[in-house]
């Protein structure tokens, strides 16, 4: 009888193949980590246990965090940045209160507003090139605040791409209303300390901000950071949220990890290492766009805005700039119009070099790809998923009200979301992007086949919808 491990045998066949990583977690391959123990897969037992009174290695190790980065206090998730952008929501937002939120935002902080009972504001972003969302103007929101009123605000800077904005104008108003500014930051757990790279919210008096540690730091897949940076939300209602959404059994590799990076970031070729890294990576912006080849963070930084050299988006013909690098190694993400890679100082940039003299004319400026059209909402998030849904074939979804998100991963941004009427543009945009990746890349969360025992033929595909229609 032979026994499968699926699993494992496709990551075995990954490793083999011995290509470039363009994609997180952030030490590809292992490149530059202390070494981490079998033995040291322990959880919480004898002088590990956290102790209330915080005296014990992993609060040690957390406050030495903080102190790297600058914050009043610095929690570990094991849970990637999912967790700290949910924590920070509930800890944050009372009950039916206004939230100003960027649409593009990743489906975490949905699942924060929902547990939390909140209300959303989305403040929708401009499309660039290829339609890759930018980053929201620092005055526009400033703007949206002072009509709004909110009772909390969540950023998303930089973006999935790394672009960012400034947020001096946001953080300036919401603390003169005393209102919680939370920032996922989640890709730029790097910006902190690192000359030539965008500011982090650290520096711009954010109150909580969110790191996804894994995405381009040296630790271990699963590694996340929430800092308080101010007293504003309380360290008392942080903990509670945080013991509400967390598991009671942390896993101290992962937190070992944390502990190697707060180490790492004291040693004087740390932030060296990165000031060469970004240095070249300006170099490889500026030689790609001089052959011709459209990147999307080089346009950004042209206009004003601020890049994180970390990423490298090559707009264009995506299915053909996909093909032309895979041969030497796999990107983070892929759409038809363009194709994303997360690079760190642990890649090789000539393995890089090579590949890119490969991409030629595939690149070049796409028009625009409409992935947030403005939808209208008919009941909050925490509301919807609560009402009785029924699940419809996608042709048949429009004029229908979303019970569930559907979300395009990578980015992990919901395109459709919870109490949000379904119209034909959608239905069109489901179409297409079913097809892109199902023969290509990436997934359509929330868009899936009928359920067993249901009427519906077999291979059909569709989504959830509230079995209420509005005005019922």
């Amino acid at each position: 009888m032979s026994v499968e491990r699926p699993l494992v045998t496709a990551l075995e066949a990954y490793s083999r193949r011995g290509k470039a990583r363009w994609h997180t977690p952030g030490h590809k391959g292992g490149r530059g980590m202390q070494a981490l123990g079998w033995d040291w897969d322990l959880t919480e037992v004898a002088d590990l246990t956290p102790k209330t009174s915080r005296e014990d290695p992993v609060h040690r190790s957390e406050q030495l965090m903080a102190e790297t980065f600058g914050a009043q206090r610095t929690w570990y998730s094991v849970q990637g940045a999912t967790l700290p952008v949910m924590a920070a929501v509930l800890a944050a937002c009372r009950p039916g209160s206004r939230v100003l939120v960027d649409r593009h935002a990743h489906r975490s902080v949905l699942s924060g507003i929902i547990i939390a009972g909140a209300s959303p504001v989305w403040v929708y972003p401009r499309l660039g090139p290829g339609g890759y969302p930018l980053p929201v103007d620092d005055e526009d929101r400033a703007e949206m605040i002072r009509r709004n009123d909110p009772q909390a605000v969540i950023v998303t800077n930089p973006t999935y791409d790394g672009l960012s904005a400034r947020l001096a104008a946001t953080s300036r108003l919401c603390q003169e209303r005393r209102i919680p500014l939370i920032v996922d930051e989640a890709h730029g757990t790097h910006f902190y300390g690192n000359p030539g790279f965008p500011l982090s919210a650290l520096d711009q008096g954010a109150d909580l901000v969110c790191h996804g540690a894994h995405k381009t730091e040296a630790v271990l897949t699963q590694t996340g950071l929430l800092h308080q940076n101010s007293r504003l939300v309380s360290a008392q209602q942080i903990q509670q949220a945080w013991e509400m959404l967390a598991t009671s059994s942390p896993s101290y590799l992962l937190m070992a990890s944390l502990d190697g990076l707060q180490a790492l970031r004291h040693t004087p070729d740390y932030r060296a290492q990165w000031v060469r890294f970004g240095r070249e990576m300006q170099e490889i912006w500026h030689d790609l766009e001089t052959a011709g080849i459209f990147v999307l963070q080089s346009w950004w930084q042209r206009s004003g805005g601020l890049a994180d050299p970390a990423k490298l988006t090559l707009v264009g013909n995506g299915e053909r700039i996909l093909s032309e690098l895979r041969p030497f190694g796999e990107p983070e993400k892929a759409d038809p119009f363009g194709v994303t890679l997360v690079l760190t100082p642990a890649d090789d940039l000539g393995v890089l070099r090579q590949a890119l003299r490969a991409v030629g004319g595939a690149s070049g400026q796409s028009a625009p790809m409409a992935m947030w059209p403005q939808a209208v909402p008919v009941w909050p998030p925490s509301e919807a998923v609560r009402r009785p849904r029924e699940w419809v074939p996608w042709r048949e979804a429009a004029g229908r009200v979303a019970a569930g998100p559907v979300t395009l991963y990578p980015p992990g941004v919901p395109v459709i979301v919870s109490g949000e009427r379904i119209d034909a543009a959608m239905v069109s945009w489901l179409e297409s992007t079913r097809d892109w990746c199902r023969q290509r890349t990436g997934d359509l969360q929330g868009f899936e086949p009928a359920p067993e025992g249901t009427l519906w033929k077999e291979g059909e595909e569709g989504l959830w919808v509230t079995t209420e229609f509005e005005g019922r």
